[in-house]
């Protein structure tokens, strides 16, 4: 499952937790175009809670390939810095794939989420789009709690 949180845009919040359907992230991807299509630059901080939710479904990586080379350009010109928080267990393996080079903007990968969220900022603040850590931590705290 995965949650996002537009309330503090140009910054989309999201949280994955468990493993995704082909339906899920095919419904991401249909998120991420709608957030593209708004033409506003954006930055994103991406909270994998655990293991499973950085599994991709059968079928998936096809899919996701055809929508990056889609909307590659895109992501370049509008997207300003993406910060993803992995599970401590899972950091040496996802710090292997240049999320920078994949994606062609400012791109990190963490392990706690307070570092994360201070990175977006100092990357958001350089192009005058502050990031406020407090509401920020908070909402994300909310997203992550069960339903």
């Amino acid at each position: 499952m995965i949650r996002h949180d537009l309330t503090h845009w140009p910054l989309v919040l999201s949280a994955a937790q468990g493993s995704m359907s082909l339906k899920e992230q095919l419904d991401f991807l249909s998120d991420w175009t709608e957030w593209l299509d708004r033409g506003e630059t954006f930055s994103t901080l991406r909270v994998f809670t655990d293991s499973e939710a950085l599994k991709r479904p059968d079928g998936g990586a096809k899919e996701a390939k055809v929508w990056l080379q889609s909307n590659g350009e895109r992501i370049k010109q509008l997207v300003i810095g993406m910060a993803t928080v992995v599970p401590p267990a899972a950091l040496e393996e996802m710090s292997r794939m240049n999320a920078e080079k994949l994606f062609g903007v400012p791109a990190q990968i963490f392990d706690d989420v307070n570092e994360a969220t201070m990175w977006l900022a100092s990357v958001s603040a350089t192009v005058g789009m502050p990031v406020h850590m407090g509401s920020v931590l908070r909402s994300l705290t909310a997203m992550r709690a069960p339903s």
